[in-house]
């Protein structure tokens, strides 16, 4: 019998301009099967075009949980919507995302409010995902 607790938590706002999704606790084979319920769920419940993925309380992350995040990204973009990253001090987890190269999928950036000043726009116009990206990309060289 296996022992091990493990725990996952999902919440989600909706901001004028993004949605926004916490994950917490740990994202890892044990908890996948409702991780992927839960991340299927609000992804459909979110009628934003930019979601905001908060991953810095997750206390960890393996393969299993990349993949995850992987399989969330494909079913957002498929509806348009773009998806950026929020690590924060989670060090542990910006490293396994750096490792595992997901800035070159996503925005990840330390504080909601970077992303949230570059995605402010006058004329609300909603960039592509690689846009997005190119934007991030540029904020940090001028920087």
């Amino acid at each position: 019998m296996d022992r091990r607790i493990s725990t996952f938590e999902l919440v989600t706002v909706s901001v004028e301009t993004y949605a926004k999704i916490w994950l917490k606790g740990n994202l890892v084979y044990h908890t996948q099967q409702a991780a992927r319920q839960k991340m299927e769920m609000a992804l459909a419940e979110i009628d934003r075009n930019i979601v905001i993925m908060d991953v810095s309380q997750l206390l960890f992350i393996d393969s299993t949980g990349l993949a995850l995040l992987i399989h969330f990204f494909k079913k957002a973009v498929c509806q348009n919507k773009q998806i950026a990253l929020v690590v924060s001090t989670n060090k542990t987890v910006e490293r396994i995302l750096a490792i595992a190269k997901f800035d070159k999928l996503f925005p990840i950036v330390e504080r909601e409010e970077d992303l949230a000043r570059l995605l402010a726009s006058p004329t609300k116009e909603i960039a592509s995902q690689e846009m997005l990206l190119k934007i991030w990309q540029n904020h940090c060289i001028q920087n």
